[in-house]
């Protein structure tokens, strides 16, 4: 395919297999169009803006044309919704399309508004330009802040139209980050009693992207769920110190990199306003601007439940101890 030629897939999340992900394709656009790309996350992939307005990487990113070595997938996974469990998540309208090998490290290509998928449920499974336009709005600044998160590339839309108070063109926001995996993938295996599946994601997690907490032997999991936990207090002092709300601060939603995941609901308070609330669905504000440092904490301990049958009691406590004098320290360096 011209213009995507260099790109090599390595597709290691795939090779998890069963469990883990259903097998789908994207459902694509008709007559996709650029309607706007973001040239230093494009050039993470080794491509321009120009290139992504070629007839291959159109059909490519809007999934009308699938190339030999993606294996596109909905991930699996389960969640605390607003402090109430939901075994049955799942990317509804989100498909990975593969995972691509660069200079700059490897990225998973995904896909927002690429039509239902098997978690879907009631939804449509499409997304309006108008939320992927914003959704790569908040991409941008937070890049911008140095705050880690997905990197929106860029928003195709199409000739269909989607219904959301009225009738919008329906788009695909195409978004790269080092791993969509979330707490609740954890929460998935832990939930089903699956303790050999719950083994195998920490492996994967640890062998591509905490590789230096293999050096401690048989307590890697332990010194991999320390280094989860600074993580998360890190990126949320960054949160707070820039006035960004996630707005929905689901289990499912925070990275097990420690990474910025699922913006459609964010927003800034300039003010810093410790009540402000991003999402209508928040009535009572549990996810409030004020309250992201606590959520952070709780969705913490929900992963060290769902890692007890890798990890000692004491060594999850030790690590949970950790956050809230990382945190500090991490919001005092940034506003001092």
């Amino acid at each position: 395919m011209t213009n995507l030629h260099h790109l090599r897939f390595v597709n290691h999340f795939h090779r998890l297999g069963d469990g883990f992900y259903t097998e789908c394709r994207p459902r694509g656009l008709s007559k996709p169009r650029l309607i706007r790309c973001d040239p230093h996350a494009a050039a993470l992939l080794g491509l321009t803006c120009e290139d992504l307005t070629t007839r291959h990487c159109l059909d490519f990113f809007s999934g009308n044309r699938i190339a030999p070595e993606c294996r596109p997938l909905a991930q699996a996974y389960a969640g605390h919704q607003f402090g109430r469990f939901n075994p049955s998540l799942g990317d509804g309208r989100v498909v990975l399309l593969g995972e691509v090998e660069t200079e700059s490290g490897n990225w998973e290509i995904s896909l927002k508004g690429a039509g239902k998928t098997p978690y879907a449920r009631q939804a449509d499974g499409h997304a309006s330009l108008n939320e992927c336009l914003r959704e790569m709005t908040v991409s941008e600044r937070l890049a911008e802040l140095e705050i880690p998160a997905t990197q929106a590339m860029c928003v195709l839309a199409g000739d269909e139209q989607v219904y959301r108070q009225g009738f919008e063109d329906a788009a695909i926001l195409v978004r790269l980050a080092p791993s969509h995996i979330r707490f609740g993938s954890f929460e998935n295996c832990y939930y089903r009693r699956d303790s050999e599946h719950l083994r195998q994601l920490a492996d994967h997690v640890i062998e591509h992207h905490y590789p230096h907490c293999k050096t401690a032997g048989e307590p890697c999991y332990a010194h991999f769920f320390y280094e989860v936990v600074i993580r998360t207090a890190r990126l949320i002092a960054r949160w707070q110190a820039a006035g960004f709300v996630h707005g929905m601060m689901n289990t499912d939603n925070q990275s097990i990199l420690g990474i910025t995941l699922d913006l459609g609901e964010s927003a800034f308070t300039a003010e810093r306003d410790p009540d402000f609330v991003s999402s209508a669905d928040d009535e009572k504000g549990r996810y409030a601007f004020g309250q992201q440092p606590v959520i952070g904490l709780w969705n913490c301990n929900v992963l060290a439940r769902a890692l007890s049958p890798l990890i000692a009691d004491d060594d999850l406590r030790t690590a949970l101890l950790a956050y809230e004098p990382e945190y500090l320290r991490s919001y005092e360096a940034l506003t001092a």
